[in-house]
């Protein structure tokens, strides 16, 4: 069951997708606006840096979202672990937090990979300041995996609004770039029959994801 008509879905999660990269290319265009007006050798150097601080982010991002929500997705056979596990680290430095991994299985499908990386995009949101995203992920039945992920830090959090779009209601607000990320998870567990909770306590929330 749908909640969404498949073009207001895609629509939203173009939203999402440039919300998370207007910040980066941003601040890489008042960079290069900035050096084209100043003559100044120490602001010029400031605005490099800021160029590539921004460019550098911004790809980062992209690598990330054109894996989470593209077609590079959906690709078959398994996908390379290093590479994967690489775009997921870069994607968090430009957010928030770290990362620590716990995989217990030799590979990942690029389905998988998707799925793991929707939920680290969670994962992040539930931090309110720097924190630890600790991945651990276990052999389920046949080629199937369990993932859970515990976000920890202070005030660490599942927003009431994350939390409607996780159940598969619409939030009170209605839809935004930020809730519509969690139903797109729980899109993508119902396709595989694999199945999505949380749990919360004091400064942590694990998310755990069954027999993706």
């Amino acid at each position: 069951f749908m909640l969404l008509e498949p073009n207001r879905l895609a629509s939203y999660i173009a939203s999402k997708i440039c919300h998370d990269l207007v910040s980066p290319l941003g601040a890489a265009s008042s960079a290069l606006d900035f050096m084209g007006d100043s003559s100044d050798a120490e602001m010029r150097e400031q605005a490099e840096q800021l160029l590539i601080s921004g460019t550098t982010r911004g790809l980062a991002r992209l690598q990330f979202l054109r894996y989470a929500f593209g077609s590079m997705g959906l690709s078959d056979g398994a996908a390379d672990m290093h590479e994967a596990k690489s775009i997921m680290e870069g994607y968090i430095e430009t957010h928030k937090g770290r990362i620590v991994w716990n995989i217990q299985v030799d590979s990942l499908s690029f389905s998988q990979i998707r799925t793991v990386m929707n939920m680290i995009m969670l994962a992040i949101s539930c931090l309110a300041r720097d924190g630890v995203i600790e991945v651990d992920v276990t052999a389920a039945e046949g080629s199937r995996v369990d993932v859970v992920m515990t976000a920890k830090g202070p005030r660490a959090r599942l927003a009431p609004d994350v939390t409607a779009a996780l159940n598969r209601t619409e939030p009170e607000d209605g839809w935004n770039p930020r809730t519509i990320q969690p139903y797109f998870t729980t899109i993508l567990f119902d396709e595989v029959g694999a199945t999505l909770a949380s749990e919360s306590s004091e400064d942590q929330v694990k998310l755990i994801g069954k027999n993706l």
